[in-house]
């Protein structure tokens, strides 16, 4: 988890965290970029959004979600 590549750009499983200790987004990086699942978290753990990506362009449906956990916006990517 949290690796980095021979030419030092984040490379695989990622977490990141708020301050606090509490999770702000997870998912993998192939050199450097989004790619595949990734979710991102308000600060009281609630998904804020969960998407996919392929060479951090978003792809496929974007769900995005209220501080209290309603969905709000579903979008598609090309």
């Amino acid at each position: 988890m949290n690796q980095y590549n021979d030419k030092n750009q984040k490379h695989g499983y990622w977490e990141h965290y708020y301050p606090n200790g509490n999770i702000m987004s997870k998912g993998d990086y192939v050199n450097a970029e989004r790619h595949g699942y990734w979710e991102y978290y308000w600060y009281n753990r609630n998904i804020i959004r969960k998407g996919d990506f392929n060479m951090s362009k978003q792809i496929g449906y974007l769900k995005r979600y209220s501080e209290n956990g309603e969905l709000t916006n579903k979008q598609f990517f090309l």
